[in-house]
């Protein structure tokens, strides 16, 4: 199967989509046999470590900026999107939703009669379309709606961003497969104490935030939350890549909660060093405010280390049924409550964690979520044949 992936950026420092979508395609390539080429919008001298990973297994990046303007154009991506379906493409996925890099690809695949499949990546949840709402519904009712319309089908990782995205009524087939993770990656972690050791932490409790570092990840609720726990020798890491301005604000947040000596920011981290820190944690939490998926929390339980989440992380009735973490509401004070309490019952901590490797084991591993996009590929491949796209 030939396969064209579209995103803005396949940068690892803007966050889930893009990790996501360099995983998936390296297991397309490698593991199922398939022709893969990646178009981003991207400087190739930013990406070059992400394009090598891709070469080596078979896939191919091109690299199509440095973006341009207001909605991150990249100088020849439309180019090179129409010389790669001109070549013949059995389908396009396309990931994304309010940059230019969708678009292009969307009205390509049109052009030139290829079934496409829109991913949004949490960007239809309700809390993404009210901030900077004006221009998001004159962008939808201009030019996205149009294009998810058009779409052959829409991708969704989680129930909850399908059931959110409903009241939007739009026409394509809906199917909903989460991310993945690379489970020869979690097969043997790396020893404890290697993070507390670099850290100087030693045995004190530690709470481990790892994602970007951005203000909808709810770090104001956290900080907060946090400087109330009885625990007064507890740590906080807040692990990941971020604006210099806003990371600042977060550190004299913590100073003025009399905090500062116990948050650290060990900035991105990547590859083992992030598995240090999520082992590590004696807790993972994720508070966010609109959270598509959250693979970082897949990530903390595939390492056994049990997670504490808000109700806005769309993952968060998988990880509630499945028993392996727990679900507090968007807001400081239950978060307060709950990290004090699940700090205090070492016994309620091992008793998720022992679920959680297991359950990330059965339910996450890219073989068998590459095996339903397939199945999906296929379903719209049909239906693109019989006319039905």
């Amino acid at each position: 199967m030939r396969i064209l992936h579209v995103l803005t950026s396949i940068d690892p420092k803007t966050g889930g989509p893009a990790n996501v979508l360099a995983r998936l395609a390296r297991v397309q390539a490698a593991r199922c046999g398939h022709r893969v080429c990646v178009i981003t919008a991207d400087d190739p001298a930013a990406v070059e470590v992400v394009t090598d990973e891709m070469r080596e297994v078979g896939a191919e990046h091109l690299a199509c900026g440095p973006m341009r303007g207001p909605f991150a154009a990249g100088r020849t991506t439309r180019r090179r999107i129409d010389a790669n379906l001109a070549e013949g493409v059995d389908v396009v996925h396309i990931h994304g939703l309010w940059q230019h890099a969708p678009h292009s690809a969307a009205a390509a695949a049109r052009a030139a009669g290829a079934p496409y499949i829109m991913r949004p990546c949490g960007m239809l949840d309700p809390w993404t379309l009210s901030q900077g709402r004006l221009k998001k519904r004159l962008f939808l009712a201009l030019m996205a709606r149009r294009h998810l319309n058009r779409a052959a089908a829409l991708h969704y990782t989680t129930e909850t961003e399908r059931r959110l995205v409903e009241p939007l009524r739009l026409f394509p087939r809906a199917f909903v497969i989460p991310n993945g993770l690379d489970w020869e990656e979690f097969k043997v972690l790396p020893r404890r104490g290697e993070f507390r050791a670099a850290h100087r932490i030693g045995d004190r409790p530690l709470i481990v935030f790892l994602s970007r570092v951005h203000h909808k990840k709810g770090l104001d609720l956290l900080l907060p939350a946090f400087a109330r726990l009885p625990d007064a020798s507890a740590m906080l890491a807040i692990v990941g890549p971020g604006e210099t301005g806003y990371i600042d604000e977060l550190r004299a947040q913590a100073a003025s909660l009399g905090a500062g000596e116990r948050v650290i920011f060990p900035g991105m981290m990547a590859g083992r060093s992030r598995l240090e820190a999520l082992r590590d944690a004696d807790l993972f939490c994720l508070p966010s405010y609109q959270e598509n998926f959250g693979v970082s929390v897949i990530e903390a339980l595939g390492v056994g280390t049990p997670v504490l989440i808000s109700d806005q992380v769309n993952i968060c009735a998988e990880v509630a049924a499945a028993g392996v973490g727990e679900v507090v509401p968007c807001a400081a004070e239950p978060l307060a409550q709950r990290l004090a309490e699940l700090l205090s019952n070492r016994a309620r901590l091992a008793e998720m964690a022992a679920r959680a490797r297991p359950w990330v084991e059965r339910t996450f591993r890219w073989d068998a979520i590459a095996t339903q996009i397939d199945a999906m590929y296929e379903q719209v491949i049909r239906g693109s044949r019989s006319g039905g796209a």
